[in-house]
């Protein structure tokens, strides 16, 4: 568990919380089923994470965002190929020796885990709607259709392409000032 919370703070959060389940996934894990052990834990992150991330508040949700960003600009300036990996949720080894990269991915991974911490007792907020979170995405963050699509299919452009329209995606600050928290919590709590 040491390890865990220094190499994936929200993982460790949720597992500390909910440990009957981690334990399960330990045995899996130590019986050599890494396989199976990963799909549990991203499981139990969609189970907690993203009910915690949809309560967390404008200013937990919004840190989120920000420190995405910043990985993401990190990784267009010093290894584009890792914002594929950052849209699949995942992020290499490679990407993680780049001092830059690891950084700011460290920094990310915090501001989940204190955004769950947030939103784990708090009450339910209302959903941005879709309507709403269209016009956010295409008018104030000037992500096109085309660009929407690519979001949605990330392998099919370039990567250093893939890294600008994420980049703008995750434009907390372009995002009208009523709207930033509400758009920041369903963009975190959809994508994890």
């Amino acid at each position: 568990m040491s390890d865990l919370a220094s190499t994936n703070p929200l993982l460790h959060a949720i597992f500390t919380d909910h440990m009957d389940e981690a334990k399960d996934i330990n045995a899996t894990f130590q019986a050599g089923d890494e396989e199976a052990a990963i799909k549990a834990a991203d499981a139990m992150i969609r189970k907690y994470g993203n009910p915690a991330f949809s309560r967390a508040s404008d200013d937990s949700a919004i840190e989120v965002l920000k420190r995405a960003g910043d990985v993401i600009g990190a990784l267009a300036d010093h290894y584009p190929r890792g914002c594929i990996e950052f849209a699949h949720n995942d992020i290499s080894s490679e990407a993680l020796s780049i001092p830059r990269v690891s950084v700011a991915y460290r920094k990310y991974q915090e501001a989940q885990r204190l955004a769950y911490e947030d939103g784990k007792d708090r009450k339910p907020i209302p959903r941005m709607e879709i309507g709403d979170m269209f016009q956010v995405v295409t008018e104030d963050l000037k992500v096109s259709r085309a660009e929407l699509h690519t979001l949605l299919n990330p392998e099919s452009v370039a990567a250093i392409e893939l890294c600008a329209i994420i980049g703008k995606d995750l434009n907390i600050s372009a995002v009208r000032e009523p709207q930033r928290g509400q758009y920041a919590r369903a963009n975190i709590s959809s994508k994890k």
